[in-house]
């Protein structure tokens, strides 16, 4: 499982004709500043050094020559490993941030690209090429984590947060958890947030913090405001007046960021009546509302004849509104204002220029402003927290200080507002734009609580047979504690100082199970979606 993730399939007339020539690793001149952040100077003198150091580090928001400013500061440690001779190795979660760290990283030395998204002879082709030493930089997703690169420096990894960096194939390998166990290489965990993942490693004592001061943060950072549920009392509506006030002044200097969390038109819809939910009557899969016709299944695509189970009522309300209903209520609110909407349904737009122009996206799809946004407004925050999942807070806080990063800093003008009752430890981080001590409490309360990645935790699926052989074998040999099973699912814990002493247990009993050809269990080892 591991070397078919690890290594692309062969393809001869590539390998025929493959000449590839290794190419020495030239010192450039130092790129990038980072005399800002605390411990930045020491960490590229580590570099420079060849010294196998690790670090987190919380990049500065801001928009530099029409590309985000944490691609421009990306140079300086990539610079500082090619001038002591060695390659780097770079992961992002996807394709655009591929191109556009390539871009960033082209004139510091060759650069290779490596994704999953490449046809096969491409992607063979490159391969063979990292392997070869035909590049100094290689630039990939989340499959290049494996990447054959000699003599290799540094390996970066960019918002490790984002659950495209994690493996959907057995045996599920996060991009993060492989470059930390590469020999013999610095590591750079970096984020405009700072994920849980890598305070774990920080309070661990595996990886050191480097951040910017309080006061260059404050500087670089947007005005952002997350108004209580008491500043917006009698004003209902999904956007309040505040919010147009916000949206109308700012228009007057630049483009205005719409942040939503869904993609589509009226994504969930309900009785217009008694509001009791409607569903498929096919398979039961929720009903949403195309910009044109009539309510369709979001699972089987079926158009629907709706009638209320509870009411009898044939009338349809919204709850869940998408991007491309907010385009048309943003439309008439503000006529003759330019609209552009970028999401993965209708394409997404990688940039927009200085005039003004309102840009609604979802989240990964805004566009960067060639001189940062003048506003931003992040819509249905209470939509991206409510998914039962243990990420479901992180990946939240993760997308908005992503999106509230591409607005021009407070000093500029920049402005913010997050909008749709917000949990209010994730308000409170983007209004102080202090991710880092969210992730230190939030790393507590999951140390409390008993889950990852302060603790271990393996989820195994198969029948309930099956989980219940499983389950006396790994608590005789592992000592875990067990959650479950609930239907086809079980749930085994150990602090994290036993981790190795549950994976091997679990190892050995996948290989026993395999060999006396007994029902199979899946395994996944702290998995993103718990």
């Amino acid at each position: 499982d591991v070397l078919r993730l690890a290594i692309p399939p062969r393809h001869a007339t590539v390998e025929r004709n493959a000449v590839v020539t290794e190419v020495p690793v030239e010192a450039p001149a130092p790129a990038g500043d980072w005399a800002q952040y605390t411990g930045g100077l020491a960490f590229l003198s580590h570099l420079e050094g060849r010294s196998p150091v690790r670090a987190v580090w919380t990049a500065l928001p801001g928009v530099v020559d029409a590309r985000p400013r944490w691609s421009h500061e990306l140079r300086a440690p990539v610079a500082a490993t090619l001038r002591a001779g060695r390659r780097v190795l770079v992961l992002v979660p996807t394709t655009n941030e591929v191109e556009l760290v390539a871009a960033a990283l082209s004139d510091l030395g060759p650069v290779e690209r490596y994704h999953g998204e490449l046809e096969p002879a491409p992607r063979n082709r490159a391969f063979l090429g990292i392997l070869g030493g035909a590049a100094a930089i290689t630039v990939g997703t989340r499959s290049a984590a494996f990447a054959p690169v000699p003599d290799l420096g540094l390996v970066v990894v960019w918002d490790p947060e984002d659950d495209s960096l994690t493996e959907r194939h057995a045996p599920y390998p996060a991009a993060l958890g492989v470059s930390a166990l590469r020999k013999g290489c610095a590591l750079l965990v970096g984020s405009l947030s700072r994920p849980v993942v890598a305070q774990q490693l920080v309070e661990d004592g595996h990886a050191v913090a480097i951040s910017a001061p309080r006061d260059v943060v404050r500087a670089a950072a947007p005005r952002v405001h997350a108004p209580l549920p008491a500043d917006v009392r009698g004003d209902a509506r999904r956007i309040p007046s505040a919010a147009f006030d916000l949206v109308r002044g700012a228009l007057e200097s630049g483009p205005v960021l719409v942040h939503v969390p869904r993609s589509g038109y009226l994504r969930s819809v309900r009785c217009g009546s008694c509001g009791a939910r409607v569903r498929c009557r096919h398979c039961g899969g929720p009903l949403s509302i195309p910009p044109r016709g009539g309510a369709q299944c979001q699972w089987c695509d079926r158009p629907q004849q709706v009638t209320c189970p509870e009411c009898g009522s044939m009338r349809l309300a919204a709850y869940a509104v998408g991007s491309e209903r907010t385009t048309d209520e943003l439309g008439r609110a503000f006529p003759g204002v330019p609209l552009t909407l970028s999401n993965g349904r209708v394409g997404i737009t990688r940039a927009v220029d200085s005039r003004p122009r309102l840009v609604i996206a979802t989240p990964g799809a805004e566009p960067v402003a060639d001189r940062g946004y003048a506003a931003a407004l992040i819509l249905d925050a209470a939509v991206a927290t409510a998914r039962p999942e243990l990420a479901a807070s992180a990946q939240a806080l993760d997308r908005w200080i992503h999106a509230l990063s591409l607005v021009r800093s407070v000093g500029d003008g920049g402005s913010a507002m997050i909008l749709g009752e917000p949990d209010p430890g994730l308000a409170q981080a983007c209004v102080r734009w202090d991710p880092a001590g969210w992730a230190r409490r939030e790393l507590a309360e999951r140390d409390d609580l008993h889950f990852p990645p302060a603790w271990r935790v393996a989820r195994i699926q198969g029948t309930p047979a099956a989980l219940r052989e499983v389950s006396a074998e790994a608590a005789e040999r592992a000592g875990c504690d067990m959650l479950g099973p609930s239907g086809e699912t079980l749930l085994l814990r150990v602090p994290r100082g036993r981790g190795r002493t549950l994976t091997t247990a679990l190892r050995d009993i996948q290989a026993e199970r395999s060999a006396k050809k007994e029902e199979p269990v899946r395994v996944q080892i702290d998995p993103a979606d718990l």
